[in-house]
């Protein structure tokens, strides 16, 4: 249906389906060697590109998060499982708040 790019690393993909519309957000996160605000910067563009998302739409979001997020879930169950490898990273810290409040 229609395609938007959102920065240089987030672009929206809208498709019809036959039974409801799917919008794809494909991503590729800043690396854990940026400066801090230029990740919050991504994941604020992130989370609002999926904010315009129609609620009855299917939502993907895809692409390299360049995050570690561990096994410890707690406090987060809701959004991810126990099987992660590594220690989580700020990356991962900033990756599992969008799951969280999105």
């Amino acid at each position: 249906m229609e395609w938007s790019q959102i920065s240089d690393r987030i672009i929206l993909a809208r498709f019809k389906t036959e039974i409801r519309s799917l919008t794809i957000i494909q991503c590729y996160a800043a690396t854990e060697m940026t400066e801090k605000d230029k990740k919050e910067e991504f994941y604020q563009q992130l989370s609002e590109a999926i904010t315009t998302v129609k609620k009855r739409n299917v939502i993907i979001v895809m692409g390299d998060m360049n995050a570690k997020i561990g096994p410890n879930n707690e406090g987060l169950q809701h959004v991810m499982g126990r099987h992660g490898i590594g220690n989580m990273n700020e990356n991962g810290e900033l990756f599992s708040e969008l799951c969280a409040v999105t």
